[in-house]
């Protein structure tokens, strides 16, 4: 679910009752189809009890969508998937896939849950994969789990020795094989500087598609090593995944990249909390969530911190708009949870957000929010 989809969904879904279901998968064994469609078909039906108390005369439509939302899950099942989100209204459905663990949820109400969604921007990061051997070199476009192989003419780029010419060593035309010709000589120290060879025209032509968007290296071990000696692109480097790929399917190879894709946005992410750290920001942050609640309304949010699975049980006075963490004897309105409500807030405000692991902003109430004033 990236950016421009949300924005979709916002546009198509107009009427309430607004249906999330978040299913888990964390704890389930990662082949297991039918526990996974079991855990499913529990949530569906404890959504559907509410449904048939708050809003009877739609709990028929809504059912039957969320049915056909689970049937094609089962008919696509994907075993890499950690969680599944439902979102339902009235006509509107959207089954959305999670790479990352979730907590179990089931909300009925004015608005779709926004949580998941947009972690699921956070990890949405554009990447590249090359998956090289001594015989090739293979270039992928990454976001999420899914990789998707480059055949432009150029890549796979392929190696092929020729030893038919006593001339000295040079690169073939680029036509999708590197030819090295040369003169035979100690073997090993010709077999290493051909290989450079070719790697290091598969980095140059590598830069067309790179650009500044972070690499993963997959391949043996003595391959990366060869092919990180001679890369330009050695700031590009995030991670390095060992081992040949290169007859198993395409999915296995997305099983393997993933992860490490995942841990190093979660690292990187972690560094913005040295933001709040840093003398000069000091007085430009807010924390805990009457305070990012107040600023956030005032459109003064330029960064929002959170952890991810931090909850806030909360109410909002109707007069005047003012956030109670307890109920008071003023009218007011109940908010299941704050903190999914003041993350709809700052992205209609225009606000980053930043998730952050649990325990991260202990001393900060959880929740921290970077002012633009």
């Amino acid at each position: 679910m990236l950016k421009d989809e949300l924005s979709i969904m916002q546009q198509k879904a107009t009427r309430a009752p607004y249906v999330t279901i978040i299913v888990s998968f964390h704890e389930t064994p990662p082949l297991d189809k039918k526990a996974a469609l079991l855990l499913s078909e529990k949530a569906i039906r404890e959504a559907d009890e509410f449904l048939q108390k708050m809003y009877p005369k739609e709990a028929t439509s809504l059912l039957e969508s969320l049915r056909a939302l689970l049937d094609d899950f089962d008919q696509h099942y994907d075993l890499t998937v950690e969680g599944l989100g439902f979102y339902v209204s009235p006509g509107y459905s959207r089954l959305v896939k999670f790479f990352f663990p979730v907590q179990k949820k089931v909300d009925i109400g004015d608005a779709f849950s926004m949580r998941e969604l947009l972690y699921l921007e956070h990890y949405a990061t554009k990447y590249m994969l090359v998956h090289l051997n001594e015989k090739s070199f293979h270039c992928y476009k990454g976001r999420l789990s899914s990789l998707e192989e480059i055949n432009d003419g150029t890549f796979p780029w392929l190696f092929r020795d020729n030893y038919e010419y006593n001339q000295p060593a040079r690169a073939g035309s680029y036509s999708g094989q590197a030819v090295v010709q040369g003169v035979e000589g100690d073997k090993s120290t010709n077999e290493a500087n051909r290989l450079k060879t070719f790697y290091r025209e598969a980095d140059e032509l590598l830069s067309a598609h790179l650009q500044d968007m972070p690499l993963v290296v997959v391949g043996p071990e003595k391959d990366i090593s060869r092919f990180q000696e001679v890369s330009a692109h050695q700031k590009n480097i995030v991670a390095t995944v060992k081992g040949n790929y290169s007859n198993v399917p395409q999915k296995e190879l997305e099983t393997r990249a993933w992860p490490v894709v995942r841990s190093w946005i979660d690292e990187s992410q972690q560094s913005y909390m040295l933001q709040l750290m840093e003398e000069e920001w000091q007085h430009h942050a807010v924390d805990g969530m009457r305070d990012v609640w107040n600023a956030v309304n005032e459109g003064r949010g330029y960064r929002l911190i959170v952890e991810k699975d931090y909850t806030c049980p909360a109410f909002i006075d109707d007069k005047t708009g003012k956030l109670h963490l307890r109920s008071t004897k003023k009218p007011h309105q109940i908010i299941i949870d704050a903190v999914d409500e003041v993350l709809r807030l700052a992205v209609e405000k225009g606000g980053d957000i930043v998730f952050v692991n649990n325990g991260t902003l202990d001393n900060h109430g959880h929740i921290s929010l970077i002012t633009r004033y």
